[in-house]
């Protein structure tokens, strides 16, 4: 290695534990770890199970879970902050109820905005609050006379992602409510950014 990882600085010293100092930015970091680091984060790019990602790279599964966790942690907080400076000037907008099994009261109801060739979401309330209605039927009337929609056109980017989305979730079988959110600002991640995009991204996030 002839530059910083960090830095590009060549200003590099090795040090007794076999870690790297950069003289100048005074980072110090594992090359070993750098390296880990790196794959993980492509693995998750590439869509990788946990399950596949422990075996492809031989780490433990529970390390992989906790890394990927905190990736979309990460990717919670980066598209929220780029949000906040677009949302007033979405194009359009429109709701969408994301049913895992039969059960209306627990699906996942968010609010999808569409702003010059990207997707952005934020939850709503959940559906749990209408169990006053006699049956769903009567609840899913109502839920459409009353829905939260601004679209000009059948062919919107917003219906391109929630077919995304339906196929994006399919390889879990299944996400606790609590968890949804992280893996819906995922897919709208995935969506919105390339591959090599992506890895950019998360390694300034997760590493720089």
């Amino acid at each position: 290695m002839n530059s910083c990882s960090f830095c590009n600085s060549k200003q590099i010293y090795k040090l007794n534990n076999g870690h790297i100092k950069c003289g100048t930015c005074k980072k110090k970091y594992s090359q070993k770890k750098l390296k880990r680091d790196k794959e993980v984060i492509q693995a998750f790019c590439n869509n990788l199970t946990v399950l596949q990602t422990s075996v492809k790279l031989h780490l433990n599964y529970v390390s992989i879970q906790r890394r990927f966790k905190e990736l979309r942690s990460l990717i919670i907080t980066y598209l929220d902050e780029d949000e906040h400076l677009k949302q007033m000037k979405s194009n359009e907008f429109d709701e969408y109820i994301y049913m895992q099994n039969k059960d209306i009261y627990k699906a996942q109801n968010f609010l999808t905005f569409h702003y010059e060739n990207k997707i952005y979401n934020r939850m709503l309330p959940s559906l749990s609050k209408y169990k006053t209605f006699n049956d769903e039927q009567e609840l899913s009337k109502f839920l459409f006379l009353n829905k939260i929609a601004k679209l000009k056109s059948k062919n919107s980017l917003i219906n391109t992602f929630w077919n995304y989305l339906e196929d994006f979730l399919k390889k879990y079988k299944g996400i606790q409510s609590k968890n949804f959110l992280f893996y819906l600002k995922e897919a709208e991640f995935k969506f919105n950014y390339e591959k090599k995009a992506q890895e950019e991204i998360l390694l300034k996030l997760y590493i720089f």
